[in-house]
């Protein structure tokens, strides 16, 4: 088919506007086939409920319309009218359901030079406030292609970073489409030949949502459909924004800018050139905020990395402390015993002392001092903690994320300034003849501002890339600090659990030795108990013996000694027995107990 009549054109953009509900699988004038028009219907119907909220919809419409000069004498009466109420400034309007906006895009017979549409969400991580009918219709209406649902899923309730701060652009232009792909329509001014994008870029903002940091900045992202018709010089502007920094950029554009007053807009090339001016206004965007963004970041770094690198830690291994900890002997004592003169027997003098002395054993009074000393040592690491730790890990993950933004960025922008490089210098086709002709400085400078947005963002990318770098080195120092003072304590408690046996054993030597001399004390009673005890039953006077005159001599009694010790060995004999037998007996259990 070479052209289709315009009465069919329309009662096929009448058809789907009423079959809105279908999109993207009736958009048929495209090069996709069913297949992936399907594929496209049935990612919508998944993702829909996320992306979108029905409960209280609201669309914001900026519009620059013709002079009343310009208009032909064709144009309605409504058209004429909204010309007369604003002339020569932006119209606002707002849609707040399906109906509302079927009134306003089916209120003017043509459609407005430029026309911008805002569409909101609360923030950034939460579904756009506009019903997934309202976005249909819009989409419907305006021949939007599906591959802006790329950008706009991104979109979602969701508690963390969705699409991992992806970033992409995506060309859809039909200025080298054949016909049957194409949508005329003349009574809206459409030709049907248009410079159509979609991309998603991502920038650093301060958050309001954000309540547990200093100066809360959010990673948001920024979904933008812009189409041109090549031949009418109609342009179209649909944003997706967590906020209304866009939007306000827009009204300032629109309201305050000569270039965008519709006597500035009258022929193709000058409102391409216009449009051009909107892109470097979003590109203008993306470079916002970062130089304070790394700032904080880098102001935050330094103060845990200053305390890190200038900590004083005494690590020096003290061996002569650990040989003593190990053994228990002193070093002094190893080195007196090198120094023993020897006998020529070859038997050392020290080997006879240690026979009559005992070793000596390190003082529990040092140990306390040393262990006093070693706690002292660590109060200088009481100002390290975990939650620092954290604080470098989420300083880490930070830089990383922006670092993936920007470079993602880069290469969104990168795509952009191509793609109007390549439309300028390689579409030989007559809609862009006057446009490649008139529009080489707008391109020129888009190039340049689009580099210059680049260039700064390499920068922000090597500053990052130090600074990623310093928070590594600083994370590592500081897990070596906690590590290392963790390490200190454990060995202050081991030093002081063995300062606690070292004292349990003085106690076991000297119960020992005390119980060892009350063994000699019992044996030598049991000894001479019973010898005391039969001299004094001798001397009790139940035995009479016959008195001894001081002037005879001395002599012995045999059978009274006889008697005397025939008894006192027998008891003592007896005695030693049985405490032998109860001693034997009492060891024999505690072993069988142990």
């Amino acid at each position: 088919m070479d052209h289709e009549p315009a009465k069919a054109a329309t009662d096929f953009f009448e058809r789907s506007c009423e079959k809105f509900e279908a999109w993207p699988y009736n958009f048929t004038r495209s090069r996709l086939g069913a297949s992936a028009r399907q594929a496209a219907a049935d990612t919508w119907d998944r993702e829909a409920k996320r992306v979108f909220k029905a409960a209280k919809p609201l669309l914001r419409f900026m519009e620059i319309h013709d002079t009343f000069d310009t208009l032909d004498q064709s144009e309605s009466n409504s058209e004429r009218q909204a010309v007369e109420r604003c002339p020569g400034r932006p119209v606002f309007e707002v849609a707040k359901n399906l109906e509302d906006l079927v009134s306003h895009l089916h209120g003017a017979t043509i459609a407005p030079r430029i026309r911008y549409i805002s569409v909101q969400s609360r923030s950034s991580k939460d579904s756009l406030n506009c019903s997934p009918a309202m976005f249909k219709y819009l989409c419907t209406y305006h021949q939007i292609p599906p591959s802006i649902m790329n950008s706009v899923y991104s979109f979602k309730t969701t508690l963390s970073s969705h699409d991992y701060n992806l970033a992409l652009f995506h060309d859809d232009n039909t200025l080298l489409a054949r016909e049957e792909h194409i949508l005329r329509q003349d009574q809206l001014g459409r030709s049907g030949r248009e410079i159509r994008y979609s991309f998603l870029l991502r920038s650093v903002e301060g958050s309001d949502s954000i309540q547990t940091q200093k100066t809360p900045w959010a990673i948001r992202q920024l979904a933008v459909y812009h189409s041109f018709d090549v031949v009418s010089g109609r342009a179209l502007w649909l944003t997706c924004k967590g906020n209304s920094v866009i939007e306000d950029r827009f009204r300032d554009v629109l309201s305050d800018d000569s270039a965008f007053r519709p006597d500035a807009l009258q022929t193709v090339p000058e409102a391409f050139c216009a449009s051009l001016d909107v892109l470097m206004m979003i590109l203008d965007w993306c470079d916002d905020n970062w130089r304070w963004y790394i700032n904080e970041i880098a102001n935050e770094v330094n103060k845990k990395a200053r305390k890190a690198s200038t900590v004083t830690i005494e690590d020096d291994a003290d061996f002569g402390k650990i040989r003593r900890l190990v053994t228990g002997v002193h070093e002094q004592r190893a080195e007196r015993l090198s120094r023993t003169p020897s006998l020529e027997s070859g038997v050392r003098l020290q080997n006879i002392v240690r026979g009559f002395s005992f070793s000596r054993k390190p003082s529990v009074d040092d140990q306390s001092v040393h262990l006093e000393e070693d706690i002292d040592k660590l109060q200088s690491l009481k100002i390290f903690s975990f939650n620092e730790l954290q604080v470098l890990q989420a300083a880490l993950e930070n830089i990383q994320e922006a670092l993936l933004v920007l470079k993602l960025n880069h290469q969104v922008i990168k795509q952009i300034r191509d793609h109007y490089q390549t439309l300028m210098n390689q579409y030989r086709i007559p809609e862009m003849k006057d446009i490649q002709e008139q529009c080489k400085n707008s391109l020129l400078e888009l190039c340049r501002h689009s580099k210059g947005v680049e260039a700064n963002i390499e920068a922000r990318q090597a500053q990052l890339d130090s600074l990623l770098l310093l928070v590594q080195e600083s994370k590592a120092l500081y897990d070596g600090i906690l590590q290392y003072r963790s390490f200190q304590i454990n060995k202050i408690y081991a030093e002081s659990a063995q300062m606690s046996a070292r004292k349990m054993e003085v106690i076991a030597n000297r119960t020992k030795q005390e119980t060892t001399s009350m063994h000699i004390i019992t044996f030598v009673t049991l000894i001479f108990l019973p010898g005391t005890f039969i001299a004094s039953f001798f001397q009790s006077g139940i035995l009479e013996w016959p008195p001894l005159e001081p002037k005879d001599q001395w002599k012995l009694n045999s059978k009274v000694f006889g008697l005397f010790m025939g008894i006192s060995l027998t008891m003592t004999a007896i005695i030693i027995c049985i405490y032998m037998v109860a001693l034997y007996m009492l060891r024999r259990q505690l072993k069988a107990g142990a």
